[in-house]
């Protein structure tokens, strides 16, 4: 058994997502598993997801209701 920690997704065409794509797919499972968190919580959550899969912050796009709109990737 491969215990490889798993830092990209593994399906077949994931890789093809932008990088604002995939920003906005970790907003929506961070929105989705902290629902009763605080933004503040939640654009934690986001920083750690971010780093572990190596996706950057996008700062010009719009992204409404992203608690992490406000995010610093290098806090």
């Amino acid at each position: 058994m491969d215990t490889t920690p798993q830092t990209s997704p593994i399906m077949d065409g994931s890789d093809d997502a932008t990088n604002a794509e995939r920003l906005a797919g970790l907003q929506q499972q961070v929105d989705s598993d902290l629902a009763g968190a605080t933004d503040d919580e939640k654009a934690e959550h986001l920083r750690v997801r971010m780093a572990e899969t190596d996706v950057q912050d996008e700062p010009d796009a719009e992204r409404p209701d992203a608690p992490a709109a406000e995010v610093d990737p290098g806090r």
